[in-house]
Formats: C-alpha cells, sequence, structure tokens
C-alpha cells in the first residue's frame, strides 16, 4: 500500500503486513510491522476526523519524552497534499507482560501512575485533553504502563492549562478505576459475592475519582501499603 510522510515521500508498505492483525479496534487496526515497530492504520468505510490522528496533535506529543507515552514514528498520509490528519502511522512494538491489572506488582503500579500524574501535566501544557482512556488502550509492559491510541485526544484551547490538567487526572483515575472493576468482575466474582463485596466499592478505594494528584497518590500508597500486589488487597478483605 502506498503513503507519504509528512514531506511528501512516497512510503510503501508491503500488502503482506496486512494479512495478520495485532490489535483490532473501533477506528483501525494496528498490524505488527517488524521486530521493534507496528503499523496503525485506519480502515473503516466510514470514519470521522476525530477517529484520527490529528497531526498537530503528533507535533505536539513528540516533543515529550516519556517511557508512558506511545512512541509514534511517523504520520502517513493517502494524499501528500492534505495532512491535517493521519491515515496510517508507525509506532513502536510493545510487548505486554501483564495480563490481569490487578495482579501487577505494587511498586510498579506505584510508579507508574506517579510517572503517567507527570506526564499528564506536560501534556496538559498543550492543552490536549485525553479521551477513549480504557484497557485496550494501554499496555502493561515489562516496566511501564504505556499510552497508547492517542487518535481521539483533543485541544481544548478555552481552558485553562491547570483545569484540562484537573480534567486529565480525573480521566486517567476513571480509567483505571475502570479497568478495576472490570477485573474484578472477570476474574474474582465469586470471591466478591462469597465475602458480600462490590466492585465499585474496592475500586473506589483504590482509584478514587479525583482531580488532585497528591490525593490520587497517597489514597493508592496508604491501600496497597504492605502488599505485594492490589489483589493482595482485595483478598485482605476476606470475611
Amino acid at each position: 500500500m502506498k503513503y507519504y510522510d509528512e514531506n511528501g515521500k512516497e512510503v510503501i508498505i508491503p500488502d503482506s503486513v496486512f494479512s495478520v492483525e495485532d490489535n483490532h479496534g473501533k477506528c483501525g487496526t494496528i498490524y505488527k510491522f517488524s521486530d521493534d515497530l507496528c503499523i496503525k492504520r485506519y480502515d473503516r468505510d466510514i470514519y470521522f476526523d476525530y477517529c484520527l490522528l490529528n497531526t498537530s496533535i503528533y507535533d505536539d506529543l513528540k516533543t515529550i519524552k516519556s517511557d508512558n507515552l506511545v512512541d509514534i514514528k511517523m504520520p502517513l498520509y493517502k494524499d501528500k497534499n492534505y495532512k491535517y490528519t493521519a491515515d496510517a502511522y508507525l509506532l513502536s512494538y510493545y510487548e505486554e507482560k501483564y495480563k490481569s491489572f490487578l495482579e501487577i506488582p505494587t511498586e510498579y503500579l506505584l510508579y507508574n501512575l506517579e510517572e503517567i500524574l507527570k506526564l499528564i501535566k506536560e501534556i496538559s501544557e498543550y492543552k490536549i485533553r485525553l479521551d477513549d482512556l480504557k484497557r485496550e488502550n494501554i499496555i502493561l509492559t515489562k516496566d511501564n504502563i504505556v499510552l497508547i491510541d492517542p487518535d481521539r485526544w483533543y485541544y481544548k484551547f478555552k481552558d485553562s492549562e491547570k483545569e484540562i490538567e484537573k480534567l486529565n487526572i480525573n480521566n486517567i483515575m476513571g480509567m483505571f478505576s475502570e479497568i478495576t472493576e472490570k477485573s474484578l468482575q472477570d476474574n474474582h466474582l465469586d470471591f466478591l459475592i462469597e465475602n458480600n463485596l462490590y466492585v465499585y466499592v474496592i475500586s473506589s478505594k483504590l482509584f478514587p475519582l479525583t482531580s488532585n494528584k497528591d490525593r490520587a497518590m497517597k489514597v493508592l500508597s496508604k491501600r496497597l501499603n504492605g502488599y505485594k500486589r492490589p489483589i493482595d488487597y482485595v483478598y485482605s478483605m476476606k470475611k
């Protein structure tokens, strides 16, 4: 398939690359391109600009150096004269180590949440709002929780950087809370029923919906103190 890079140079992606999906989303599909690269292609018959990677968003994000932010190597365009939104992009390949969110090490979770909150501050300085935050859009690698798929992130120029940062923090905490609830429902429902526990109560204890980064870290650190994994904290509630 033929694309163009930012400079209008032709880029050919072999059709064989698109034969095996690595990840399938609502707006597009990710394919393995090489040992260390993937390509995301928007392959829906109908899609809207808000589902596509905005080139200006990409330009701002690429100035931020963080192990918790997806490394987009190159946006690709079908029309070399239209570069407002990308039609595909190359990104680093990330190998997922942890499938179950509640079984990640406590130290790993606390470190990464703190780093993500620092990242949010940088992103918010560009007045970028995070959106479409969910389990499918993070990867739990050996060392880092990586935010991927910034396709639906958008600018909010009318709001102040501080207001945007608070909203982004709240969204991140909401995402982790929802991931916790789903993990409990999928993997530990029998335990919860036996002990008369509710998923939303546990998730809110770990990840309160707050826009205060200090409170977010303080609450999580306090709850998980002395536990190797979040699930160990949950099982300490046994009758």
